[in-house]
Formats: C-alpha cells, sequence, structure tokens
C-alpha cells in the first residue's frame, strides 16, 4: 500500500503561491491597515492547517527579508504568531464540523475570529508590549481589536466567497 505524503508538488506550489500573495499584499498595505494575512488564513483553509502554519511561517520570514520592519530586527515570536494565523481558523472550523470544501459561513467566522483574536490581539500585543516596551499592552490590544473589529468579517465573506468559487476550477487537495 503506497502511503500518500502531505506534502505534495501540488500542494508545495499552491503554498508557494499563497506565501507570494501575502508578501506582495503586506507590501502593499497602507500605514498599519494590511490584508496580508488573509492569503495565510486561506491557504490553511484550502491546504490544511500543517501548510497554513508553514505558509504563514514563511510569509513572515520572506515579507521581513522585502520589507524589514520599522524596528530593523527579526523576531521568530511573530512568525510564530503568522504561522498560527494559518492554523488556528481552520482548527477551530473543523473542530465546529465542517470539512473542505464545505465551509459555512458562521463557522469560517467563528474560525477567524478565534484564529486572530488570538494571534493579532493577544500575542502581537504581549510579543510588542514585552519587546518593544511601547505604551501599555492594552493600548496595543485596544488597537488590535479595533482593526479585528473590521478585518475579521471582509475576511470571512472573502474566504466564503472565494473558496465556493475557485473550488469549481481548482482542487487543492
Amino acid at each position: 500500500m503506497i502511503k500518500e505524503s502531505r506534502f505534495t508538488t501540488k500542494k508545495i506550489a499552491y503554498g508557494a503561491i499563497f506565501v507570494a500573495l501575502s508578501v506582495a499584499i503586506n507590501t502593499m498595505r497602507i500605514g498599519s491597515i494590511s490584508f496580508g494575512g488573509f492569503p495565510i488564513i486561506f491557504s490553511g483553509y484550502t491546504l490544511g492547517p500543517l501548510m497554513g502554519f508553514i505558509v504563514g511561517g514563511l510569509a513572515d520570514v520572506v515579507g521581513f527579508l522585502i520589507r524589514p520592519s520599522s524596528t530593523g530586527s527579526f523576531n521568530p515570536l511573530f512568525t510564530l504568531t503568522s504561522a498560527l494565523t494559518g492554523a488556528i481558523p481552520i482548527l477551530t472550523t473543523r473542530f465546529l464540523g465542517d470539512k473542505y470544501p464545505d465551509y459555512k459561513l458562521w463557522k469560517i467566522f467563528i474560525g477567524v475570529f478565534v484564529g486572530q483574536t488570538i494571534t493579532s490581539v493577544i500575542m502581537v500585543p504581549i510579543f510588542t508590549s514585552l519587546l518593544f516596551g511601547r505604551n501599555t499592552i492594552w493600548f496595543y490590544m485596544w488597537k488590535a481589536g479595533i482593526k479585528q473589529a473590521l478585518s475579521i468579517p471582509v475576511y470571512a465573506i472573502l474566504l466564503k466567497a472565494i473558496n465556493d468559487i475557485i473550488i469549481k476550477q481548482f482542487d487543492f487537495r
């Protein structure tokens, strides 16, 4: 019996496309507003949580090489949050009972909400406060929470709409 690999050439190629999309979108951000996390989350939904985790981590590293942060230093803590951005939403959605490619909008919303709350609203502000000591952790959490209150519904609706259209053309598995 032949065991199927988790890392097929097809999945690796799609993962590379998602990394490139995330880096390109993140590079074109306006101030602190960016939708670079969307391709990372979408990769988790289409390729699975492990590939979503890998895509998120690679997107952060490649993005830093192309556009270094304002502090000028690389920190793997932020790479971890980016990687978890690709894994947590799909794991949550799967926990709620949905499987690829049939996702319900409300379950995607919950998945994205849980993922973005853990990574963007909790982890990133904690790491930023600990590493740079600027302002307070509550300031960063409040700022991230406002941004995510706008981003989460947009991500969920885009995920559902794009998934429903793309699944007719591509089989990511």
